[in-house]
């Protein structure tokens, strides 16, 4: 175990690197076929994933909307002895993922029952039913990073 503290905690970690083009999504849900290993159990596996194709799926259809389909959309898991941790950096707009997240359930009671938001409405309960937690950063460098972390 002492290899495991001192690399972390890591039991498997990898990155992908995709254009902004949603037919990636098969290659990415082949990508994350490998985290779906001991200690992360079926349901924390499935919520990860449907995690990180809405993380992408977003990615593509409004952060990247008006940038080339080559600019990089970079994807980021590792299961840790404690955790299973997703990141998504894309290279859009930043903006404030809280407020949406808070404002939500105000403004779509139903999501099924409009068109924008249900990402929005997915994250909000994947964070308060199922105890994801989920933040979202902007870097000086023009990146964001949409990270989901599911601890055991």
């Amino acid at each position: 175990m002492s290899n495991l503290a001192e690399t972390g905690g890591v039991i498997y970690f990898d990155r992908l690197i995709v254009q902004t083009d949603a037919s990636a999504i098969a290659k990415i849900l082949t990508w994350f076929e490998s985290f779906q290993q001991a200690p992360v159990s079926q349901a924390v596996w499935l919520q990860g994933q449907i995690g990180l194709i809405e993380a992408f799926t977003n990615a593509v259809r409004h952060a990247h909307a008006q940038l080339p389909r080559q600019t990089p959309i970079k994807l980021e898991a590792g299961v840790y002895v404690d955790r299973l941790e997703i990141k998504v950096w894309d290279r859009g707009v930043p903006f404030d993922f809280v407020q949406l997240l808070d404002r939500v359930e105000q403004d779509y009671p139903e999501p099924l029952e409009h068109e924008a938001h249900w990402g929005a409405a997915l994250f909000k309960k994947l964070r308060d039913r199922h105890d994801w937690n989920i933040e979202y950063h902007c870097s000086r460098e023009g990146q964001n990073c949409l990270r989901l972390i599911k601890f055991y």
